[in-house]
């Protein structure tokens, strides 16, 4: 028996990191038919088939097969709880069956319409946290039955698996909204400006250059007080802000440009993380000098 650190592993599952570090899509069937093929070498078996979880219908599709005819196990749903995948599905465990024909679990009718006799079976059930996804089922390792070592293994490569997917689509939704509201800030009328916690600028929108006269060009991740130096007010209830986590709604603010004095209009909020852990603050303002003559 391998053991779950051996150098067969290791090899097999470097190879799959590897192709999971380089994955830029949420495609989940195209993901795991790929993985699928991979376990089956790794463990050198007969067959494997990839089920995906209906959760409304409570049911599991084939989706993906290697070494017997997928097209005809596609028409064979097969409910939770029935079958070895079903149970897998049903309890959310692993399994091993080291001879399918004496267990009870063992869905027969599969094979009859497939014409592939079964005879050792693993099966992985693809938990996202606590949300079932699908089953990965493994059938007929050529050199004898399946290891506890084999089910760790495919354990290992299912969640690594499951963590990436989860990454990428987390990045898409995060790239999405952050696109979204960019775009919202951008187009703004009033003057948003916003800070790190260490006091660096991470956000001037057109309309707060424009009014506070600065440089289209200049770049972010500057300190406050530089991007600021002209109305250093600004920079000190921003960095104040950040560090007491105090806001405040509706204030004015004097300054002097162009020679004239003028008055701003704010109000201060905190940003926060997807954790929602404050991660800077931000101002909104607006020129009311012509409303206070």
């Amino acid at each position: 028996m391998k053991s779950p650190l051996s150098g067969g592993y290791l090899r097999a599952f470097y190879d799959i990191l590897e192709f999971l570090s380089q994955l830029h899509e949420t495609d989940d069937e195209r993901v795991w038919s790929r993985v699928l093929e991979k376990l089956s070498v790794a463990l050198d078996v007969e067959a494997a088939t990839y089920f995906l979880f209906m959760n409304r219908e409570r049911r599991l599709i084939a989706r993906y097969s290697l070494g017997v005819a997928s097209d005809k196990l596609q028409g064979l749903p097969i409910e939770v709880g029935t079958g070895v995948c079903g149970w897998a599905a049903k309890h959310h465990e692993a399994i091993i069956i080291e001879s399918a024909y004496e267990d009870a679990r063992f869905l027969s009718k599969a094979d009859e319409i497939t014409g592939f006799t079964t005879k050792n079976i693993l099966a992985v059930p693809l938990m996202d946290r606590l949300d079932l996804t699908g089953v990965i089922e493994l059938l007929n390792k050529r050199d004898g039955c399946f290891s506890e070592g084999d089910m760790r293994f495919a354990q290992a490569v299912c969640k690594a698996t499951l963590l990436t997917l989860r990454a990428l689509r987390y990045e898409a939704m995060v790239g999405k909204v952050s696109s979204y509201h960019s775009s919202v800030l951008q187009n703004l009328g009033g003057g948003f400006l916003a800070v790190d916690l260490q006091g660096r600028t991470i956000l001037v929108n057109p309309a707060a250059k424009k009014m506070l006269a600065i440089s289209p060009d200049l770049p972010l991740n500057l300190p406050a007080h530089q991007v600021l130096h002209h109305i250093p007010e600004m920079a000190e209830i921003l960095v104040k802000t950040a560090s007491t986590r105090h806001t405040v709604k509706r204030q004015e603010m004097r300054w002097r440009h162009d020679g004239a004095d003028r008055i701003l209009g704010y109000s201060t909020l905190l940003l926060q993380d997807p954790e929602g852990n404050v991660s800077g603050a931000g101002i909104t303002f607006q020129d009311i000098t012509q409303f206070k003559g």
